[in-house]
């Protein structure tokens, strides 16, 4: 998660992202299963009344050791990705650090016995969304300061059009990020 020595950086739309990586021997590893049970209830009033529905969520959490090639051991906590390995399987991780910033998400899980690599999608897609997010909300404030201006007539067109643009943006920052981690992959 935080800065080390192999690395590699790319420039996407104005923005540079290191994108680190490194492989080692799985010599322990953990899978837990959360579930969490939520609503339940109900009441009667003469005769009447209703039961709140219960649904539940299952987070998994997945915890290795890896021995990389130095002899330096590292520990990998997950939450959610279920990955695939087992002790002495050769494991490959990448994930991405935005400028600016000092540590970033697993984006990757690379398992080069079993040539079956997990990217965590979600997380690529919130590093898009955060790519973008000060000029998207600076253009709320421009297209709020404009629509009364000009008596709110262009607010719905312009909101419209500011929404098409972010999300435009955000999938070309998703495809590029995408492409880059798997440029890193053994």
């Amino acid at each position: 998660h935080t800065k080390r020595d192999n690395m590699t950086t790319v420039s996407i739309q104005g923005k540079t992202y290191g994108i680190y990586q490194f492989t080692g021997e799985v010599v322990d590893n953990n899978k837990q299963r959360e579930t969490r049970v939520h609503g339940g209830g109900g009441a009667t009033y003469n005769g009447t009344g209703g039961t709140a529905p219960v649904t539940s969520s299952t987070t998994i959490h997945d915890q290795f050791f890896l021995m990389d090639d130095n002899g330096q051991e590292h520990d990998v906590t997950l939450s959610n990705w279920n990955v695939t390995l087992r002790t002495g399987h050769r494991i490959q991780i990448i994930w991405v650090i935005p400028e600016n910033k000092q540590e970033g998400p697993y984006v990757v899980v690379n398992n080069l016995n079993l040539k079956k690599f997990q990217r965590n999608d979600p997380v690529i897609g919130q590093l898009a969304s955060d790519h973008y997010i000060k000029p998207f909300w600076a253009g709320v404030a421009g297209i709020i300061v404009i629509s009364f201006m000009i008596k709110l007539i262009l607010l719905p067109i312009l909101g419209i059009i500011g929404a098409f643009i972010y999300t435009k943006k955000r999938n070309q920052v998703i495809t590029e990020l995408k492409a880059a981690v798997e440029k890193e992959m053994i």
